[in-house]
């Protein structure tokens, strides 16, 4: 009776495991592991995006500040200073996101050529 509990949980075991892999390899993630360098590129360029999409919201909420300052001077300064900010912010981060990606696709070419020929 007991061994047979214990089939049962080792062959659902086993079945969510080959469901996982499949829903990886579905996905595009190899069942072997990333290389530290491309997992540390990938981390950085989630990392990006998501100050990207901070500085994104912060120039909306300028616009609504400006909008809603009517005409008010020290309101329409400080919605134009975070929006300056925000604007300087976006270029940053578009610039290291463009950085980050073109050192992950050379250290990939460099990890695919080391894996072919070493």
């Amino acid at each position: 009776m007991i061994t047979d509990s214990v089939l049962a949980v080792t062959s659902t075991k086993s079945s969510v495991i080959e469901q996982l892999n499949a829903g990886a390899k579905g996905a595009g993630l190899e069942a072997h592991g990333t290389d530290p360098r491309i997992f540390a590129t990938r981390i950085i360029e989630v990392f990006l995006g998501l100050i990207g999409t901070m500085a994104m919201f912060l120039f909306v909420y300028a616009g609504y500040l400006m909008i809603t300052s009517h005409g008010d001077g020290t309101k329409v300064e400080k919605a134009r200073k975070i929006m300056t900010g925000a604007i300087i912010g976006i270029f940053v981060i578009l610039l290291s996101f463009s950085i980050t990606n073109f050192v992950g696709r050379k250290l990939q070419e460099k990890i695919n050529q080391e894996s072919i020929f070493g």
